[in-house]
């Protein structure tokens, strides 16, 4: 606490009339206290008071870009908590109320500077308060000409003495309230305090809650076609004034989260009005506070409030406010549903690899048996074979029974008939097994994998597609290799390309999967679309949504609130069920989720000759290398013979 009167007694005006102005309790009511009585609120812990001084800062790439900036003026802040992180350089976010103070010339400059400041800094507070104080014998120009805080700032305070010898005092405050055709930021008069005999002549609240009645302000929100979110039609009745430059007539706007704008404004007698001036979607920032498409025109407060299901980007926190979140919503794509496998690998589908293993294995060992007894058998019966011809007799007798083939010999050994008639139970059985599973391969349909998970997306290696860079933006903070591999495989398009691509294209295209069960961006998905495409079981990744409105709009509390309010009551659910039945295709909305697990007609199937492709492959393969080794035998034999 400051010795005798505090700072103010620095103020000719304050110093003269020997009175401080203090918070008191919770800053509801701010009061004149006589200098004796110092000690009466100086008991109050929940008050600190700070002078700082700060220099404006040009841009947020400066080093001290988080501060909020008063150029060569010193400002008295009262923070309302002892514990708020005040300090002669920072000012960050706390839930304390701040009252800014201010005195005569430096009102102006103050006024610039906070506007710049909430611009370029990272700071934030929905708690503010201000207090001008002047004398107006003092005063040269017009202090109150700077629109950022007399029109858009609820909680001002000004004091005003003619001279320095005065000891009644004019307290004022902006009207802030009403359309946009009055002047908001017009001063007026509330009240009068005579420091003589301590009075108010009205004893009015000097902080009234000007939110509770907005008597017909306007808020001014952006968006753009985006359902269930935000419903825009130029054929229905129109429900919104439209004060965009280039506006013919006004628009019938509905959805969600204008269900939520419009219910705050009946709760707080305020009026929607819309900006379409953007035909963008969502849009970007630049380093130099510009920016186009709606985040554009929340940058420049051209507009209060910006919607169509934005997501809790960093890049937007830095430059706007959001509210709280309002939804869950997951990106998704819509991929090519899975085809069934015709291949030259068909005959091989009946076993699987072991299996096949162990059929070779079977078969060497029959090989070698035959080979074996064959040579050993004609033996013992004076009969000599060479290793060459027993070879031969076993591996040919070997792939002869394989596909249901007899020997051709007559064998008059014991052991070679017995090993041969095991050979051929046992071959007759592999066979009619595999006979049986190429025949289901053949008529049941096989299919190959779907790229319906965000790893299986990324290994096979398939683009995927949006109407705008912005779907990317929190995979750009990612560093696992899958969503950097997801990254670069991601390509924009115009409406018009995705709506074509669609019906043709091998690649993905984005969905966004809403909080209970709907999708939305699906404008581009036809009949043709959904026959060929199925939903990814699992989200690329999720975010929640918000709304975006511009740096320290004051409503923002009470709309958190109703947000908050909104969502325990469980109108959330009800209301995108209830607009999606409205705006979206139910059809279309059944089919997305029924494609997840595709149900396929199971039966007879008539068979083409995709079916013998891998068949007659092995086949063409076969009689290629026959007529090959023939020729190459007619020649040897030949030229061996002569």
């Amino acid at each position: 606490m400051p010795s005798q009167a505090g700072p103010f007694n620095q103020h000719p005006c304050i110093r003269y009339t020997r009175y401080t102005v203090c918070e008191t309790q919770s800053l509801n009511d701010l009061q004149l206290y006589q200098t004796q009585q110092e000690t009466d609120f100086s008991r109050n812990q929940k008050i600190c008071w700070k002078e700082i001084t700060l220099t404006t800062s040009p841009a947020r790439a400066a080093a001290d870009a988080d501060v909020i900036s008063v150029a060569a003026t010193a400002v008295y802040i009262a923070v309302a908590d002892a514990d708020a992180q005040t300090s002669s350089r920072n000012v960050r976010r706390s839930d304390a109320e701040l009252v800014f103070i201010v005195f005569q010339d430096d009102i102006p400059t103050f006024a610039r500077s906070f506007r710049k400041s909430s611009v370029y800094s990272i700071w934030r507070s929905m708690r503010n308060k201000f207090l001008f104080i002047y004398r107006n014998d003092l005063k040269h120009e017009n202090y109150f000409s700077e629109p950022f805080i007399f029109r858009d700032q609820p909680n001002i305070l000004i004091i005003e003495g003619e001279t320095q010898e005065s000891s009644v005092f004019k307290i004022k405050t902006n009207k802030f309230v009403g359309s946009s055709k009055e002047d908001q930021s017009n001063i007026q008069l509330i009240d009068t305090y005579d420091a003589v005999s301590n009075i108010f002549s009205k004893g009015v609240n000097l902080y009234p809650d000007k939110l509770v009645n907005l008597q017909g302000r306007g808020i001014v929100i952006s968006a753009f076609d985006y359902r269930p979110f935000v419903a825009v039609s130029n054929d229905m009745p129109p429900n919104m004034v439209d004060v965009s430059r280039n506006a013919n007539d006004d628009i019938y706007m509905d959805g969600t989260e204008i269900r939520l704008v419009l219910i705050f404004c009946e709760l707080y007698n305020c009026t929607v009005q819309v900006d379409t001036t953007e035909k963008t979607e969502w849009g970007f920032i630049y380093p130099n506070g510009t920016g186009d498409g709606i985040l554009g025109l929340v940058v420049s407060k051209q507009v209060d409030i910006g919607m169509g299901a934005f997501y809790l980007w960093y890049m937007c926190y830095i430059s706007v406010d959001m509210t709280s979140i309002t939804g869950r919503s997951g990106v998704t794509c819509m991929v090519p549903a899975p085809t069934r496998v015709t291949s030259w690998f068909l005959p091989f589908k009946p076993f699987q690899t072991l299996l096949w293993c162990g059929i070779l294995a079977c078969l060497l060992i029959e090989t070698i048996g035959l080979l074996m007894t064959y040579h050993f058998g004609n033996s013992v019966e004076n009969t000599k074979k060479s290793w060459t011809k027993s070879f031969h007799f076993g591996l040919v007798t070997t792939l002869k029974l394989f596909v249901s083939q007899s020997s051709g010999k007559t064998l008059s050994a014991s052991s070679v008939r017995v090993i041969l008639f095991s050979c051929y139970v046992i071959d007759i059985i592999i066979t009619s097994i595999y006979g049986g599973g190429l025949a289901s391969i053949l008529t049941l349909p096989t299919l190959g994998e779907a790229a319906d998970s965000m790893k299986r997306l990324y290994e096979h290696g398939l683009v995927w597609s949006g109407t705008s860079d912005d779907w990317t933006f929190p995979l750009r903070t990612v560093t696992d290799p899958i969503s950097q591999g997801l990254l670069h495989k991601y390509k924009s398009y115009s409406f018009e390309e995705m709506k074509i691509k669609a019906k043709t294209e091998n690649m993905g295209f984005i969905l966004e999967r809403l909080e209970f069960g709907h999708f939305a961006n699906g404008y581009y998905i036809t009949k043709e679309a959904l026959d060929r495409l199925k939903i990814m079981h699992d989200d690329i990744y999720y975010e929640y949504t918000t709304f975006i409105v511009r740096r320290l709009w004051p409503f923002l509390s009470k709309f958190n609130n109703l947000i908050s309010t909104w969502r325990s009551a469980g109108f959330a659910k009800f209301w995108e069920w209830k607009a999606s039945a409205t705006y979206l295709n139910e059809n279309e909305q059944e089919q997305i989720q029924s494609s997840k697990n595709p149900t396929l007609k199971l039966g007879p199937t008539k068979l083409d000759m995709a079916n013998f492709a891998g068949i007659l492959l092995i086949w063409i393969v076969g009689i290629s290398i026959s007529i090959v080794v023939f020729i190459i035998e007619y020649f040897y034999a030949k030229v061996y013979y002569i």
